[in-house]
């Protein structure tokens, strides 16, 4: 998939995300300020806690951060906050990148297309699909409650139904070639449409621009 993905002609892409939205990539390869930022977020967010459990909390985050940069991600934006429409707790976690599409964008096979970009276990797990229209042209999105996978050598009682809400949207323009991935997970599966509804609107919303032109000093 990587060899595909570097095969696609170099350009911009405008991001659609909300006004107060954390992207924990937002700061590229410095992970100075990412820290700070990381420590700020969660200090408002968990006043209460223990300076040193929060400590715990930046530390999984700079982990988080130094994964997905390495893994080429555009975005990895984090949600912590109560929802309009329930009062309960949001805890999700949203990410975007690019990837390579068939040529024929009206023939993807969603499950396949995850499967090669995530994890095999993926495929098959897709409950709801829709197709819906983006700034790009085409949009994909899908919606899901997979099983949490539980590690053999986990000591403490897991529910035997402990799921999960995914859900992601890809928009690509009609000539297909590369698209926009944007991918977001949930720890309450009950929450999976309002997550999809936000995965949905960062897919739509967002467009790819060209190459930005050389300046002076690159020629």
């Amino acid at each position: 998939m990587s060899d595909e993905v570097a095969g696609i002609e170099p350009g911009r892409i405008e991001l659609f995300v909300p006004p107060d939205w954390f992207d924990l990539l937002a700061d590229g390869a410095d992970k100075e300020a990412t820290r700070a930022r990381c420590a700020e977020m969660i200090r408002l967010t968990y006043p209460n806690t223990p300076a040193r459990r929060r400590e715990e909390f930046v530390d999984g985050l700079m982990k988080c951060h130094e994964c997905y940069l390495a893994d080429g991600a555009l975005m990895y934006g984090v949600i912590t906050a109560p929802l309009p429409s329930t009062g309960a707790q949001a805890v999700w976690q949203v990410q975007a990148g690019v990837v390579a599409v068939p040529q024929a964008p009206d023939e993807v096979d969603l499950g396949e297309l995850m499967s090669r970009v995530f994890d095999a276990q993926l495929k098959g797990q897709v409950a709801y699909v829709e197709r819906f229209t983006t700034e790009m042209g085409i949009g994909i999105g899908f919606l899901s409650q997979p099983p949490v996978p539980v590690p053999e050598d986990w000591e403490e009682e897991v529910p035997a139904d402990l799921r999960t809400g995914l859900a992601g949207a890809l928009a690509c323009p009609p000539e297909g070639g590369k698209g926009l991935l944007v991918i977001g997970t949930c720890l309450d599966p009950h929450q999976v449409r309002e997550l999809a509804g936000l995965v949905a609107i960062i897919a739509g919303n967002s467009d790819f621009l060209p190459a930005a032109p050389p300046t002076p000093s690159d020629q």
